[in-house]
């Protein structure tokens, strides 16, 4: 076997495996085993229970009452008022991508209140931002959501986006893992026309060796296109001897004509 047919089937192994990987680990990372409860579906619930949340948030910044909590305190009301400039003074004409960097670099530099990121998010998402970013930068998402577990931030207040963060990059794993199957498939076919040819040939010059020092002479000729004439001429026989080696060369090749006895080398 040749080394193109042996790197083919080394590729096609990594792939494979490394598809098989991606499905298999990236599955189980978006689902949550111990309450045995799926993250893939986004509800209009979920987002109205987000905006309660924001909302209650700065009624109670209107208010200038904390409860003793890192989540609603006097730290989360600078940063929330930050933000709020932060974003009044972003201008409108900003290409979507300018827009993007930004305000996602105001929330990752700026801040640590997570409630104010829940904001953040929730404006990308207004935007028709968040999908695009969460496909490019699915680590730093991922993280995210852990941020928001460790905290005192309720459940309920972000689900919305751990619903849709993993269920986007549920989406990604599943079509890296659909590629690589094509992939396999193509790859398969590959290795099966290379093996199916090197079969073919290495039974052809097998083959070949059964044939007489004259009917090699002979064979050689017809490869090269020589007609009987010539080869009679060059070999200094006679056609009818030409005739009957070629005859015999079919025979013992398993061919019909000189077109197959070509194209078979």
């Amino acid at each position: 076997m040749n080394q193109v047919t042996l790197f083919i089937i080394a590729s096609i192994s990594y792939l494979s495996i490394n598809g098989y990987s991606i499905n298999s680990e990236t599955t189980s990372q978006f689902y949550d085993v111990k309450e045995n409860k799926s993250h893939s579906t986004v509800t209009s619930e979920q987002k109205q229970v987000l905006q309660d949340t924001l909302n209650k948030f700065e009624q109670t910044i209107s208010k200038g009452k904390f409860p003793d909590t890192k989540v609603w305190d006097s730290k989360a009301e600078k940063a929330w008022i930050d933000y709020r400039l932060f974003e009044s003074d972003l201008r409108t004409d900003y290409d979507p991508d300018k827009y993007l960097d930004k305000t996602k670099a105001f929330l990752k530099d700026s801040t640590k209140i997570l409630i104010v990121k829940l904001k953040g998010l929730q404006t990308l998402d207004e935007k028709g931002l968040l999908i695009k970013d969460i496909i490019q930068n699915e680590n730093y998402y991922l993280a995210l959501l852990e941020e928001f577990e460790k905290s005192e931030l309720p459940p309920r207040s972000y689900l919305y986006f751990e619903n849709k963060i993993r269920k986007v990059c549920l989406d990604q794993a599943n079509g890296k893992f659909q590629t690589s199957l094509i992939l396999n498939f193509v790859g398969l076919v590959a290795i099966g026309g290379l093996t199916f040819g090197f079969i073919k040939n290495k039974k052809v010059k097998s083959s070949v060796s059964i044939l007489s020092k004259q009917e090699k002479k002979v064979n050689d000729l017809i490869i090269e296109g020589k007609t009987n004439k010539e080869i009679a001429g060059e070999l200094f026989i006679s056609v009818s001897t030409v005739k009957t080696h070629t005859t015999n060369i079919y025979n013992k090749l398993g061919v019909k004509n000189r077109k197959e006895l070509q194209a078979n080398n």
